[in-house]
């Protein structure tokens, strides 16, 4: 009898990294075993906001506490609507969380709750694990071959071996972006000569499948496709465009910090604003086609920070008038952003004013 679900797993589409990781020391440590699996996804929820939290302190400091230790911000309205549960049992869930050591919630300000993120501890030696399964790990060499043989038919011989033991460290339990980076270390170890270019290839390939399946939550699949053409297969031009995104997703964040707007308001999250998410994958569009069709743009690089910098900020405003009352503090604001916007403009051409004011005398 053969199967008839739709989009079945096969080796040709295993997932690449679009889930939530839950960590397995929650299921064979006997320290969690009061917790419902409702607590765990909760964690790995958490978990999973931490390292977006972590990525943007290593780049700009952002999301660090006056201790230098990263925190996060998540609501329970929003956890119970992405877990399908009321917010009270959200609030049993953190209760759980607290009592068993993996979060704590610190109140910040007057309405605003940080919440700082424990990994799970390993379960002690000696204790049999409940989720004890075999894990392979190949070591990959080439076989030596004649001289007139030609490099194609050059065949790889994989050696298997059982993990010692079902702890974590023995496990390749990884994310999609560490078991590809896990795969180049232990080719560049064991083969002693050049990969074929197409070998080359496909590790790029691999890379950047990664990363669009790392910020899958935060940027849409249409948004990668509208550079992942102008990279060439080259995971760091890949990198640029995602790494710049989030440099303007900054640098806006901070021009309406600075006017006034609380650093934690849901409208600079790209989780609470809609907008953001809905419409970049037009604005890249734009951008590249200002860059790369028309020729006309000297430095493409600052070219396209700027222009999606004035994105989000844009998006911004727009979320704030179509969702919040236009009060004088509200106008004010959105009014000293724009006049910021307008100054940056102004400065980035001094020198043709000049000219044209020249002219003019």
């Amino acid at each position: 009898m053969s199967t008839n679900l739709d989009n079945i797993m096969t080796a040709a589409n295993l997932p690449n990294g679009n889930y939530l990781p839950i960590d397995l020391n929650l299921i064979n440590n006997p320290q969690y075993e009061n917790l419902s699996i409702e607590a765990m996804m909760l964690h790995a929820l958490y978990t999973m906001r931490m390292t977006c939290s972590i990525y943007n302190s290593q780049k700009d400091g952002s999301w660090l506490d006056e201790a230098g230790l990263p925190y996060i911000y998540f609501s329970n309205e929003e956890a119970a609507d992405l877990l399908r549960v009321s917010e009270r049992k959200v609030t049993n869930l953190k209760t759980r969380l607290v009592q068993a050591g993996l979060i704590q919630v610190i109140r910040h300000g007057l309405k605003n709750y940080r919440i700082y993120v424990s990994n799970p501890k390993a379960p002690e030696e000696g204790i049999v694990v409940k989720l004890a399964f075999k894990n392979h790990t190949s070591s990959k060499t080439i076989v030596p071959v004649e001289n007139n043989v030609p490099e194609k038919t050059i065949e790889l011989s994989t050696v298997d071996r059982e993990a010692e033991s079902a702890s974590t460290n023995a496990q390749d339990l990884l994310i999609s972006t560490q078991k590809h980076l896990a795969k180049q270390t232990t080719r560049a170890t064991n083969v002693t000569e050049p990969l074929p270019e197409t070998a080359a290839i496909s590790q790029e390939q691999s890379l950047i499948d990664g990363l669009s399946a790392r910020y899958a939550h935060l940027l849409p699949q249409q948004a990668f496709q509208r550079f992942l053409p102008f990279c060439e297969g080259d995971y760091q031009k890949a990198r640029w465009f995602v790494d710049t995104i989030f440099k303007a997703k900054y640098a806006s964040t901070q021009q309406y910090i600075q006017a006034g707007l609380p650093a934690e308001a849901e409208v600079l999250t790209f989780e609470h604003n809609e907008y953001f998410k809905n419409d970049i994958a037009d604005a890249i569009a734009k951008a590249i086609e200002q860059m790369y069709r028309y020729k006309t743009v000297k430095n493409p690089e600052g070219f396209f920070f700027t222009f999606m910098r004035g994105f989000f900020s844009e998006k911004t405003r727009q979320y704030l008038v179509d969702h919040y009352q236009l009060t004088p503090e509200l106008q004010q604001t959105l009014s000293y952003v724009q006049l910021t916007i307008q100054r940056k403009k102004m400065r980035q051409k001094p020198i043709k004013s000049q000219k044209v004011a020249k002219k003019v005398s």
